[in-house]
């Protein structure tokens, strides 16, 4: 893990708070670290055979196989943070900090071309109600940084929400990554045809999905009373482009196909161990039917 993320210098999400030292490197201390849990699963599966095309086809059940990503000299069926071929949405080369990027990034052989799944790991967070980041002259270089990309012919967002309605966390997040998706299928980078932003987060953690914190999405939306069903309402094709599972779901499908592998199992049992998965649950947070 440690040799992983020096290799490719990518930042550890590390704070005081948790005790992490400063002048270090490593994982933090935080045990409900979300970056750690991603890590901690996604890493694994690289080495079982099948099992992340179980994980990704769990997601949709068009998924064929898992497509390596070479890059740099590199070659590993998943990467961690990644900002995109080049440089970030902002500008920078920096992996990991200060920069929209994704939790897990793989890509998948769907028959019909080559899809980016950009995964964004969530734990324990929850987001406060009303903060608005489009507030101040803060808020107005970030309107001016990605509204282009919003409004483009190639947004997958079909510009009938202000972007100004989504400048509140977690929805920034979320705006941001569907902006990064969209430009690697804009770009045809590592030949991805299409992407989909793909929320991964405990179905216990409900102060994350169903807590609206814009008011104006709120207001604009009162039928929909999660985080996933709001972020779906604003794009073009959402069952395309956005989705949110339960992580117990994806634990599921590598025990189904990969039960007999003996890492396969020890992973599992890990999973449900550390992070309390201990029984089944068949189910997405996606607005149309669970595949």
């Amino acid at each position: 893990m440690r040799q992983f993320f020096k290799e490719r210098k990518i930042k550890w999400h590390r704070t005081a708070r948790s005790g992490d030292a400063k002048g270090e490197d490593g994982p933090t201390r935080n045990m409900a670290s979300s970056q750690v849990a991603c890590v901690n699963f996604m890493l694994p599966l690289a080495g079982i055979p099948g099992a992340l095309t179980a994980a990704i086809g769990a997601i949709d059940d068009d998924v064929k196989d898992i497509i390596d990503i070479h890059h740099e000299g590199r070659t590993s069926p998943v990467e961690f943070e990644w900002i995109g071929l080049g440089r970030s949405l902002e500008g920078r080369t920096t992996r990991g900090a200060n920069n929209t990027s994704v939790d897990a990034f793989v890509i998948a052989d769907t028959g019909a071309g080559r899809c980016a799944y950009l995964m964004e790991w969530k734990y324990v967070e929850d987001y406060k109600h009303g903060d608005d980041k489009g507030a101040g002259i803060e808020g107005e270089i970030r309107k001016g940084r990605y509204s282009d990309s919003y409004l483009a012919e190639s947004s997958a967002f079909s510009g009938e929400v202000p972007m100004s309605e989504l400048l509140y966390e977690p929805f920034y997040q979320l705006t941001r990554l569907r902006l990064l998706a969209d430009r690697m299928v804009a770009n045809r980078e590592l030949e991805v045809t299409d992407a989909k932003v793909v929320v991964v987060v405990p179905k216990g953690n409900s102060e994350y999905r169903e807590r609206i914190t814009s008011p104006p999405l709120a207001e604009r939306f009162p039928q929909h009373k999660t985080v996933s069903d709001v972020m779906r309402a604003t794009l073009k094709d959402p069952d395309a482009t956005f989705a949110s599972v339960c992580p117990s779901v994806l634990v599921d499908a590598v025990e189904r196909k990969c039960g007999s592998d003996d890492v396969a199992r020890e992973w599992v049992a890990y999973q449900r161990e550390r992070y309390g998965f201990r029984f089944s649950e068949v189910y997405t947070f996606n607005s149309g039917p669970t595949k």
